[in-house]
């Protein structure tokens, strides 16, 4: 797993200068449909796991969102450069550059994780999950928008793993769920919908119990 975020980190790196140009379409569509779903509530403490250059940080200022801290986490030194560019000056946002299967924060500290197109890039998709888990608060959700391997996007995603040089591995809606169910997570939504050839879905799960 250390060989695939080293992996992932090198090419995003590359990428980071004329990323939000090259996907400008599929970034304007992603973000516009994932905050559309999210609720951020008064104080609470969210964490978005890969955060990128910030874009979905930025937006959350523009609309006020009422958090009381966020956590920018990303494992591209490049790419978090821009977000602190962006949202730094913010007093209540804080980076931080850990893969998403090894965070080390406490226990039951987020209200909320945001995890926005980066899960099929993750190599260790139940621990992440599981790690989901635990550092959320009791109550406390996670949503995320990612890839949905279903349908005519198979063959597409098969051709986007040949000729893209990071790790991809895309989960269907249905091994979401059961990931996302496994860890002890309830579903509170799921969406599901085309994007030109994408094919995407929504989760929002909730930590419901105190149990580890």
């Amino acid at each position: 797993m250390v060989i695939l975020v080293t992996h992932n980190r090198h090419s995003y790196n590359r990428q980071a200068a004329g990323y939000e140009k090259r996907w400008k379409a599929y970034l304007d569509h992603t973000h516009k449909e994932f905050l559309r779903r999210i609720e951020v509530r008064k104080a609470d403490r969210v964490l978005d796991i890969s955060c990128g250059t910030g874009l979905l940080a930025e937006e959350l200022i523009k609309r006020n969102a009422p958090f009381g801290e966020l956590v920018l986490n990303d494992i591209s030194e490049e790419m978090i450069a821009i977000a602190r560019q962006r949202v730094g000056e913010h007093p209540n946002i804080n980076f931080i550059d850990y893969p998403a299967d090894q965070f080390p924060e406490p226990a039951q500290l987020f209200d909320l994780i945001l995890c926005l197109n980066a899960f099929h890039h993750y190599g260790n998709q139940k621990q992440v999950v599981e790690h989901f888990h635990t550092h959320l608060k009791p109550g406390g959700r996670v949503c995320i928008l990612d890839w949905n391997r279903i349908g005519l996007f198979r063959p597409v995603n098969k051709i986007i793993n040949w000729i893209t040089p990071e790790h991809i591995e895309t989960r269907s809606d249905r091994e979401m769920k059961a990931l996302l169910t496994q860890a002890g997570l309830t579903i509170q939504s799921l969406d599901i919908w085309p994007f030109r050839y994408w094919r995407f879905f929504y989760f929002e799960a909730k930590r419901i119990t105190n149990i580890e």
